[in-house]
């Protein structure tokens, strides 16, 4: 189911007007998806997609980024393989 949803979120972000995908490892083992687009509308779209699926999703407007003044869109996916310690 989780390598289902992000495959999802990704096929449906590709046709959008995006300029990057990333994925990696959050900082709890976490899987993430970062996704980077210079328009407002494209994050509304991305956001309500990973909403519809049960996703977690924040965005953030970077001014001064690696790809110049863009939006950077998260969506985060808690993996059950990973261990986790009690905290």
């Amino acid at each position: 189911m989780l390598q289902a949803d992000m495959k999802s979120v990704i096929k449906y972000a590709i046709e959008l007007d995006i300029d990057y995908i990333k994925s990696f490892l959050g900082y709890e083992g976490d899987k993430v998806l970062e996704f980077i687009t210079k328009k407002k509308e494209v994050v509304e779209l991305i956001e309500s997609y990973a909403n519809n699926l049960g996703l977690d999703c924040k965005h953030e407007f970077e001014i001064a980024g690696e790809h110049g003044p863009s939006y950077n869109i998260f969506i985060g996916v808690e993996d059950p393989s990973v261990f986790k310690l009690k905290k």
